[in-house]
């Protein structure tokens, strides 16, 4: 059973840009992404339970490549956009 949900929205001026992917040249689009974490698990240092415990659904936005299928989290795509 899930206890809460925790939405993440940074960078939103950068996710309203448009970006290519870096494989294939395709424009990206932006999708959401989630995932449940228990509170007790090894993988919840990774994420924010800051007034919330048991399981809990994690949302955020990532881009996608329709043609590669491949996902990019922001912290990825600035990297790649970097070394261009």
């Amino acid at each position: 059973m899930i206890t809460g949900i925790q939405y993440f929205n940074d960078n939103v001026l950068y996710m309203m840009k448009k970006h290519y992917c870096p494989f294939c040249n395709t424009r990206l689009k932006k999708v959401k992404v989630s995932c449940i974490v228990n509170s007790d698990s090894p993988e919840a240092k990774d994420f924010d339970f800051t007034d919330l415990c048991g399981n809990v659904k994690f949302v955020w936005k990532e881009f996608e490549c329709e043609q590669c299928k491949k996902h990019f989290t922001v912290k990825e795509m600035k990297k790649f956009e970097k070394m261009r």
